[in-house]
This record gives structure tokens, sequence and C-alpha cells, in this order.
């Protein structure tokens, strides 16, 4: 069966209604129909909120997903960064997956610090910044089939990221016409 990952904005998108909605809940009607599965990422849950923080607890996740429609769908774990995000939603790293971790970090963010900056206003962009890194490396690592995403840097740099297992790089419109094809 066909894996599609949604990244953080997707679940946004559907929990705030934004015009994306329409074909993921579309994508969602397919997955409820067993033709598909459909994937989060748990590091979603890391990324900053409107206020500005990330959520202090998993739980808030689980209901921002339920929120979407999303609860049911099959939570790939990222490589652990310390006090970044929620114990038993990570994976411990080794140097070989460490390594893809920082080579996916140089392919979308050239320049990117490896550790958190100190000054807390830099440190919001860096968080959200990793947040894609390890969604790309979490789709890839699980061997999910479609990347599901707006955001134009992925779709910018997608070859670069085939050597990650990211063969497929979606918009949510891409996406629904892919399910519906299966």
């Amino acid at each position: 069966m066909k894996c599609f990952t949604l990244d953080s904005n997707c679940i946004i998108d559907l929990e705030e209604r934004r015009p994306d909605a329409v074909n993921l809940d579309e994508l969602k009607k397919i997955w409820g129909a067993g033709t598909i599965e459909l994937a989060v990422v748990s590091v979603s849950a890391s990324e900053n909120q409107p206020s500005g923080q990330a959520m202090r607890d998993y739980a808030e996740f689980e209901a921002k997903l339920e929120r979407a429609g999303l609860l049911n769908a099959r939570e790939l774990p990222p490589v652990c960064i310390w006090d970044f995000g929620y114990w038993d939603h990570m994976l411990w790293s080794s140097d070989e997956t460490e390594r893809q971790v920082d080579e996916i970090k140089d392919i979308l963010f050239p320049g990117i610090l490896h550790e958190p900056p100190k000054d807390s206003s830099e440190n919001s962009k860096w968080r959200n910044q990793m947040c894609d890194v390890l969604v790309a490396w979490a789709h890839g690592f699980h061997k999910s089939d479609h990347l599901i995403t707006r955001d134009a840097n992925f779709h910018r740099k997608a070859q670069q990221l085939v050597d990650y297992g990211i063969h497929s790089i979606v918009t949510p419109e891409e996406a629904t016409n892919l399910a519906r094809s299966i």
C-alpha cells in the first residue's frame, strides 16, 4: 500500500481549514477507504505554535491530529535531538543517521547551525527548519512513498533529496490525484 507523509503545514491546513484542506479532505477519504496509508512525522509536534512556543506535551499534538481527522495516521518517528522532541516518539541516532540528518540539513538549509542558537529570536527559525529536516529524514528512513508539502524549498531541492529515500515530493493537489489513480 502506498504511504503518503503529511508535512506539518498539511496538518495545520486541515485543522485551520486553509485552502489546501479541500484536497487533503479528499485524500483522507481515500485513506478511509483503505486504498492508501497516511503518515505524520511526530516531530511536527515540535513545530513552533502561533504562540511562538513548541507544545509542551505530546498529548497536545494528538489532540491537534484528532481535530485534523488524522489521529489514526501512521506515526513516523524521526532521529532524536536532545530537548527537541518527545520521549517515545523519536529514535536513537547512530553515526550514520546523524550524517544523513546533517546532509539533508545542508541541502534544505545551507549554513544552518548544527546546534540551537542561544538567541531566542533565532531559535524559532532554527526549530522550524530542523522540523523540516527531520520530516524529510523520517519520510525517507521509514520508506514512505510520497511526501506531501506545498513548501517550495522541498520542491526546488527534490532531486538532491533522492539519495535519502525521498523519491516523490508532491503538493496536496498532486497527492490527491495520485491517490485517486491507485
